[in-house]
């Protein structure tokens, strides 16, 4: 008789499109049902295009309507529903769902729990007290990065023992068969006499979108395609028209297939302050396109100077700026990293790699805790490894 799939719950902040939305999405999508039985909670936007998209592969999806954070109501649902489920794993997703996670998945007697970070933006003081009073409570603690794994141990306290680095991944079987550059460019709207940069990012305070716009107006002749959406869009259209670039700058808004919008242009741009380990850039070098981005994070890791790609200070328009005339002065350049930068995704950054990764971080703990299926459930409340 074949044992039953071990329950796993994943427990993330919210399920509108964003790089951690999306990794989850595709772990869900390629996860093994004959092995285990996933369900996924978030603390708000149950409603949002990943959420759907989860929904759409049979998986339950619970949203805990918190209306602000740390609601008690919300993590006393998420308490009930930790109760009621049973998982032998919580994994948890981001900073408001992994410090919940961990300490009302101990109450619960969930036996282990993963919790993964996929940014090193902590904006406040109290995230790193807060990360370190509750540490002990994780088994392992995931980093996308090795840069973020530094980061947590240093800032967050947490030992190295329990940080495991799990680097992002992506489908290349997307990116097999690109649309043409013109004729893309036709169906978009888009000129098809300009050079053109695209970014894709939530608009955000910490992707630093001012930087490139900024930098925009030191680019005669070049257009900037933003696709995104999210709270810094009006402000950011108002810098635009301050420094007379409007007509240069197009909002495409969010889009639920970007790649049309990468064949389309020249140069993707990341001008981020923060960056765990961005998920559209690596889907930009997948895509075979040239990228200048800053030095923040984990994206070293991916983009090698003047081997697959430029990288420049975070902040800096004017060295932005700089690096964007160089390539798109350069046909020949932009050619050879974007050809790098495609067989560096190729090479670590695939799907296969990730998912692989985590079912063997998976089977580790179901060893160690003795949660293999053909063994009797023991709950061992506040244990850690």
């Amino acid at each position: 008789m074949d044992p039953m799939p071990t329950s796993i719950m994943y427990l993330i902040t919210e399920l509108n499109t964003g790089g951690a939305q999306k990794m989850l999405l595709l772990l869900l999508s390629r996860l093994d049902r004959q092995r285990f039985s996933p369900s996924v909670a978030c603390l708000y936007n149950g409603e949002g295009t990943v959420a759907q998209e989860i929904r759409a592969l049979g998986i339950r999806v619970t949203d805990l309507r918190m209306t602000a954070k740390w609601r008690g109501d919300a993590l006393w649902r998420l308490y009930g529903l930790l109760r009621a489920e049973r998982p032998v794993i919580l994994h948890t997703h981001l900073f408001h769902a992994n410090i919940p996670g961990r300490v009302l998945g101990r109450l619960a007697g969930v036996p282990i729990i993963i919790c993964t970070e996929h940014t090193m933006g902590m904006e406040d003081e109290w995230r790193y007290w807060i990360n370190r009073l509750t540490q002990r409570l994780a088994d392992r603690v995931v980093c996308v990065s090795q840069q973020i794994a530094g980061f947590v141990a240093h800032r967050a306290g947490i030992p190295e023992a329990k940080i495991v680095v799990i680097r992002n991944g992506i489908d290349l079987k997307r990116f097999q068969d690109m649309p043409d550059r013109q004729s893309v460019r036709t169906a978009l709207g888009l000129p098809s006499d300009l050079s053109l940069i695209v970014t894709v990012a939530r608009l955000d305070p910490v992707k630093r979108l001012d930087v490139l716009i900024s930098a925009l107006a030191q680019l005669p002749g070049v257009l900037l395609v933003v696709v995104g959406d999210g709270q810094e869009r009006d402000k950011l259209a108002r810098l635009a028209a301050e420094l007379g670039v409007e007509q240069r700058v197009q909002f495409a808004g969010q889009q639920r297939n970007v790649l049309p919008w990468l064949a389309a242009c020249d140069l993707f741009a990341l001008s981020s302050d923060w960056e765990g380990l961005s998920v559209a850039l690596l889907e930009a070098m997948a895509a075979g396109l040239p990228v200048v981005a800053t030095r923040t994070g984990g994206t070293p890791e991916l983009v090698v100077q003047d081997v697959t790609g430029q990288l420049v200070p975070p902040g800096e328009a004017g060295a932005l700026a700089q690096a964007i005339a160089g390539l798109l002065g350069d046909a020949e350049l932009r050619r050879d990293l974007g050809r790098a930068g495609a067989e560096r995704v190729a090479e670590a950054f695939t799907v296969e790699r990730m998912i692989g990764q985590t079912v063997q971080l998976y089977d580790q703990l179901l060893a160690q805790k003795d949660q293999r299926p053909d063994v009797p459930i023991r709950r061992r409340m506040g244990s850690t490894l």
